[in-house]
């Protein structure tokens, strides 16, 4: 993947982006705070890294963000569904939208927001990189043949720079999958308390009113997933 970021960056100046919609910045107070400057992403639709594929194994059923999709029989191939340079968000048109957050704060598509709390989660550390020492080059050092850099354990002891950037992303992302479906989960607590010094201000609960959130839950038993 290393190889092919010099021809993302000579779309930078080809493709046409939008910046994020009001909803989009609203939902991303909840989970960034102020650490995020939302005025300088740009969300393109187009992705040219969707096109590669790659094979992983299958993860278990375990977290928020795998028992809100059908269990997985490996070897699964992948795709690259959103990509972040700088402060651009490339997504893949079958998962591009004009608005992320179009309902928002009176519902939302669980699918949909994780996705963009993650993809906002890699403009941060860009943001941040003096603090993450994050650059794209790192980041995509991450990925590989047979590699799942979005797995990750939990250890009680763990800070949020303990973990690798896609991990990262994987955080926020399973933080806003478990607060929207169990907010009084155990693992919700403790990825609140791994977040909250990082991003001061994230909410520590959605606020989305209960039943307004388009998800399925694979065992449907949405009061345990996390």
């Amino acid at each position: 993947m290393r190889r092919l970021l010099p021809l993302l960056l000579l779309l930078l100046s080809a493709c046409a982006a939008r910046p994020l919609t009001q909803a989009e910045r609203a939902f991303a107070a909840t989970v960034h705070g102020p650490t995020l400057d939302v005025t300088r992403v740009r969300i393109v639709g187009r992705n040219p890294l969707y096109q590669f594929r790659q094979i992983r194994d299958p993860r278990p059923p375990l977290t928020c963000r795998e028992r809100i999709r059908p269990p997985e029989i490996g070897p699964i191939e992948t795709r690259v569904a959103a990509t972040v340079l700088f402060n651009r968000a490339f997504f893949a048109r079958p998962f591009y939208l004009d608005d992320y957050m179009a309902e928002y704060p009176q519902a939302m598509n669980l699918y949909d927001a994780m996705l963009l709390a993650h993809e906002l989660t890699h403009v941060w550390q860009w943001q941040n990189r003096a603090r993450t020492g994050y650059s794209p080059f790192k980041a995509a050092g991450e990925h590989g043949p047979g590699i799942d850099p979005y797995l990750f354990d939990l250890p009680e002891d763990a800070v949020f720079s303990d973990f690798g950037y896609e991990q990262q992303g994987g955080l926020v992302e399973e933080f806003v999958c478990c607060r929207t479906l169990d907010p009084e989960g155990p693992r919700t607590k403790r990825l609140y308390n791994l977040l909250n010094p990082v991003f001061p201000g994230i909410a520590r609960y959605t606020a989305v009113p209960i039943g307004n959130t388009t998800v399925r839950v694979y065992p449907p038993d949405e009061g345990h997933i996390c």
